[in-house]
């Protein structure tokens, strides 16, 4: 089998996710679906056509072949993936669902944890389920009529890097690679102040030292801050000119909790959330913690300091620190 075929069938193989769709009578979207229709556990993969319609007995527009049943079959034999879903369920295109990759007939899109299609960002993903990661550009903008989220191909991205064929992005003609399990995932502990003990570690690391935690989305090369999500939920802010320039938050999918122990979402006004932390022991005044405007100011007792807005966001900086150590 020719290697583009070996990355097409994994690339449908990475289709794997679980929507559930509501009924027996659910009409899919063109594209393929992975699908557990006798409840079994093992779920098989059905290419629809534009009116929702499985393709049986035939090749699909794509070049595989379906069987019969509408399952996709390579060398005579049916191509199964484990699945806990109940029947009727699938990554449908252009759907909201489980995070990952899915194709709508004009190309390859990714889905984010967020719902959202990942547009104008470079992802980290194991497409062909061997343990390593890949990093892939989705680009923004129209293709076939269609607007933004596709992925790029043979190409150079905005940013200037190159990627394959499959999409893949290359440093020096080598697919760059990370393990697509985080080297290193502790538990997230608090220090006295209640700050998360792994965010002080990754707000002084470079990135490269923040590599262990897995990286997952990348996005702002170009500009002057890159903004790195990781699999333990922090997002990363990297200034470009300044490597002292740096700050950690939490990303949409958690709690800011994961941050400071102290979170408190139903504190509106910089003015409240200064009067709640003087009250769990933080002191007050310039230095301390005071309200400034639409921000909370906080310096913690080692040096850094931490904005808590009245918009609920909580990002922890290591900008005074590396300040007043000068």
């Amino acid at each position: 089998m020719r290697k583009q075929d070996l990355f097409k069938r994994a690339a449908v193989l990475a289709l794997a996710g679980a929507l559930a769709m509501g009924n027996a009578m659910t009409s899919f979207a063109a594209g393929w679906q992975w699908l557990d229709e006798n409840n079994d556990g093992i779920a098989e993969c059905y290419y629809f056509d534009e009116g929702g319609h499985k393709l049986t007995g035939t090749t699909t527009p794509d070049g595989y072949t379906v069987n019969a049943d509408g399952a996709w079959v390579e060398n005579g034999t049916v191509q199964t993936q484990a699945s806990s879903s109940p029947a009727g369920s699938g990554v449908a295109s252009g759907q909201t669902g489980a995070a990952g990759w899915y194709h709508d007939g004009t190309g390859w899109r990714y889905r984010r944890f967020t719902g959202n299609d990942a547009s104008a960002i470079w992802v980290w993903s194991d497409r062909n389920n061997d343990g390593t990661s890949e990093l892939y550009y989705f680009q923004y903008g129209y293709q076939d009529g269609k607007f933004g989220g596709y992925l790029l191909t043979n190409g150079v991205s905005p940013e200037g890097y190159t990627v394959n064929e499959e999409g893949a992005r290359m440093v020096n003609g080598v697919v760059l690679t990370q393990p697509a399990a985080p080297v290193y995932a502790p538990e997230n502990t608090y220090n006295a102040q209640g700050v998360s003990n792994i965010a002080l570690e990754m707000v002084e690391n470079t990135r490269e030292e923040n590599a262990k935690f897995g990286e997952m989305e990348v996005f702002g090369e170009d500009s002057a801050r890159i903004q790195i999500i990781y699999a333990n939920g922090f997002r990363m802010s990297y200034g470009t000119s300044n490597v002292a320039d740096k700050s950690i938050s939490v990303s949409g999918r958690f709690n800011d909790k994961l941050l400071f122990q102290y979170y408190d979402s139903s504190l509106k006004s910089a003015e409240k959330i200064a009067d709640y932390l003087h009250s769990k022991g933080f002191k007050g005044g310039y230095g301390g913690t005071y309200a400034n405007g639409g921000v909370c100011w906080v310096g913690l007792d080692d040096g850094h300091s931490m904005i808590w807005g009245d918009n609920g966001n909580v990002s922890l900086s290591a900008d005074y620190r590396n300040y007043i150590q000068k």
